[in-house]
């Protein structure tokens, strides 16, 4: 075994499913960010978290408003995906800028991107700050919609960095429960 800066030691748990997260302002203008620090905290009810940088847009209006939705990026949008975490005012419209088309969402006034093969539509349950750099988003799942069957869903994984996967040979284990 080798050592591993602690530095980068979060890489060990990767890859990540690479996310847009859409929010909306006080204006309704959306903002639409990428992430890959997602997971699935419950079940019943099911509720995921978003690890988001605590003075990110995308945390302050999903406070304010009360809900975001999470769209999944797959390889065939995901620079365009990507180019949306550039610095820039609210009200840019990045998204729009890198060819991304907004969609009305069914749940939540929120709106989606329509590129998205999957898309949780989420109702904010919680803000979990803690001694880092990000706090964590937690989401209500309210409505999600794929596609096509969730199996036929290919999302694009974050490894670090400018470094990112595809989902490879699906195996089955068989579970002891």
């Amino acid at each position: 075994m080798i050592d591993v800066p602690l530095s980068k030691s979060t890489s060990i748990i990767s890859p990540r499913l690479t996310v847009l997260v859409n929010t909306i302002d006080a204006k309704g203008e959306l903002s639409s960010s990428p992430y890959s620090w997602i997971f699935p905290l419950s079940f019943n009810p099911p509720l995921i978290g978003v690890g988001v940088g605590k003075n990110k847009q995308s945390h302050k209006n999903a406070e304010k408003i009360g809900e975001f939705v999470v769209c999944v990026v797959s390889p065939s949008f995901g620079q365009e995906a990507i180019n949306c975490e550039k610095l820039h005012k609210p009200g840019d419209k990045l998204w729009e800028k890198n060819n991304l088309h907004m969609q009305n969402s069914k749940k939540v006034q929120v709106p989606r991107i329509k590129e998205s093969q999957a898309i949780l539509e989420c109702k904010t349950k919680k803000i979990l700050e803690y001694d880092g750099d990000h706090i964590i988003l937690v989401g209500e799942i309210v409505y999600a919609q794929t596609q096509e069957t969730i199996d036929l869903v290919d999302p694009l994984l974050h490894f670090s960095g400018e470094k990112f996967r595809k989902i490879g040979n699906r195996i089955i284990l068989k579970r002891n429960k």
